[in-house]
């Protein structure tokens, strides 16, 4: 379902319609929220649902997201072993 708002005339004379993106807010707060959504762009794609090109903008992009996903989750756990290692070397 598309919202639609009050069309709108520019100065130049042009009328322009305004239409509200339909597309629902995606989950992607952890990385099986990105694995469905990666699943969903490849099934997209082969039912043709989605230009293959767009697609795989898609899935590079959520790509990206995991190594960050998984960035981040290394860089947690260096820090916690590293403050456990300082908390051992203090008398």
């Amino acid at each position: 379902m598309t919202v639609t708002t009050k069309p709108k005339t520019l100065e130049h004379g042009s009328v322009v319609e305004l239409v509200r993106d339909p597309t629902p807010p995606i989950r992607l707060h952890t990385l099986d929220d990105i694995r469905l959504e990666m699943g969903k762009v490849y099934r997209e794609m082969r039912s043709g649902s989605i230009d293959p090109q767009d697609g795989t903008r898609m899935a590079y992009v959520l790509g990206q997201m995991v190594r960050l996903f998984e960035q981040t989750a290394q860089e947690r756990r260096l820090e916690a072993i590293e403050q456990t290692l300082n908390q051992r070397k203090k008398p």
